[in-house]
């Protein structure tokens, strides 16, 4: 297997070097640009190469999601060689390619998000979410083809179609309807983690962090593009970062993808905490970029009032933002967003000592239930008789009580005795907590 994974990354190998010595040809005999810059040669290419080593390994789990994922490495690598025959021959048909080069690996972003959620549903359908995403892509590339002005670095290049300005720009603000479905794979899967008792919340929650740094990419060039408006320097720094950050995030997302779909049929062995410092971090970073991008915004023209300005909206957004994150977060990894008060008793007596949260406290009403029958001694087949579901529907839940209540998993562990102790101490606790406040 691993053979063939390796010959499977031959061609894509041959691809990125070839771009790889375009770039540099185009380098040398032409006026450098972003696009043939080292950092962004390195970073798409090995981008592609590690994306594509993702995919084939995913492929052993579910070939849709690691089909999807090696098409996402080519399209890197296509990106790659297009912008340096633009460097190198400056043609007009190559110049508009590399324009809009970026849209696929985008749109591969929610397709394949898309596509890992229908997988971990036990859904095999393409949806129209899915649909509307390539259909809106294709619409937004065929703008940029034809409208869309190359800039300074290639100046005999104009646009096939000059239309009148509204007209050109309503056109061109599909581009940012077509930005927006990004957020529709993390908004659907939460959604599923939180209402699915079927699916493995844990591999939800996995995907759903995945499926945010892509977010992130475009908030780095929302960024990047008011730090070069207010600056007013040149546009290629900011480009090379925004090419480097694209070849960095698509590994990042393919491997989050391929931890959730890998090994489907055993239980999820990635733990609630690890989930909920990787969500940490990447929420961090995007409420730290919204807050910094909101201060470049309110500072441009603003002269000398310009430091100002960014810190205050700085601080204001950043406030802002931060309970909504750590709601999110909560929704990611189904944990508690704010720790639990200490309650004051009626008669005004000191506060009670602060507890920890049960773990009780992520399950449903009704995984509460199940896991109350199984700690009464019954069997699936009971319990499924004794809640009038099948079977299937309590297996489903049982697995998701062992991962919220994070219950080891090994040949020398039996998950069923170990949620039911934790179910007789912990609802003992809590039974105890809520007689004494009467």
């Amino acid at each position: 297997m691993k053979t063939r994974a390796v010959v499977g990354l031959l061609p894509l190998g041959f691809a990125v070097l070839a771009s790889a010595l375009i770039a540099f040809a185009a380098r040398v005999l032409g006026p450098p640009y972003f696009g043939t810059d080292p950092a962004v040669v390195a970073a798409l290419g090995v981008g592609a190469l590690a994306t594509a080593a993702v995919g084939h390994a995913t492929w052993r789990n579910d070939r849709t999601v690691g089909v999807t994922i090696v098409l996402a490495a080519w399209t890197l690598a296509a990106y790659l060689i297009v912008l340096g025959l633009a460097g190198l021959t400056h043609a007009s048909a190559v110049v508009r390619l590399a324009v809009g080069g970026h849209i696929p690996p985008l749109t591969l972003f929610v397709v394949t998000g898309l596509i890992a959620r229908r997988s971990l549903l036990a859904g095999r359908a393409i949806s129209w979410q899915v649909l509307v995403s390539v259909a809106l892509a294709v619409i937004v590339y065929g703008a940029t083809l034809t409208l869309a002005h190359p800039g300074s670095v290639f100046e005999g290049v104009s646009p096939i179609f000059d239309l009148p300005g509204p007209v050109q720009t309503a056109l061109m603000s599909l581009s940012f309807v077509w930005l927006a479905t990004l957020l529709l794979p993390p908004a659907l899967l939460i959604w599923s983690r939180r209402s699915d008792a079927r699916a493995d919340p844990g591999r939800l929650a996995t995907a759903a962090v995945a499926s945010f740094v892509p977010v992130c990419q475009i908030l780095l060039c929302t960024l990047l593009g008011f730090a070069v408006e207010a600056s007013g320097v040149s546009h290629d720094g900011g480009a090379v970062i925004l090419l480097v950050g694209l070849g960095a995030a698509w590994p990042l997302t393919a491997v989050g993808y391929g931890l959730a779909i890998r090994g489907r049929a055993a239980p999820y062995t990635v733990s609630t905490g690890v989930l909920a410092r990787a969500g940490s971090l990447v929420l961090g970073l995007m409420t730290a970029m919204i807050a910094i991008c909101a201060g470049l915004f309110v500072s441009l023209g603003h002269g000398i009032a310009t430091t100002l300005a960014i810190a205050v909206s700085v601080l204001v957004v950043a406030l802002a933002l931060r309970p909504i994150a750590a709601r999110v977060l909560a929704a990611v990894v189904g944990e508690a967003p704010y720790p639990q008060r200490p309650e004051i008793t009626a008669d005004g007596a000191s506060p009670q000592v602060r507890r920890e949260p049960s773990r009780l406290s992520a399950l449903s009403g009704r995984e509460r239930e199940v896991l109350r029958l199984l700690a009464a001694g019954l069997s699936n087949s009971g319990i499924a008789a004794e809640l009038v579901l099948s079977e299937r529907t309590i297996d489903a839940h049982l697995r998701s009580v062992f991962g919220k209540l994070e219950v080891p998993d090994s040949r020398h562990d039996n998950r069923r005795v170990q949620a039911a102790a934790i179910w007789a101490s912990e609802s003992h606790v809590q039974f105890n907590s809520s007689t004494s406040r009467r």
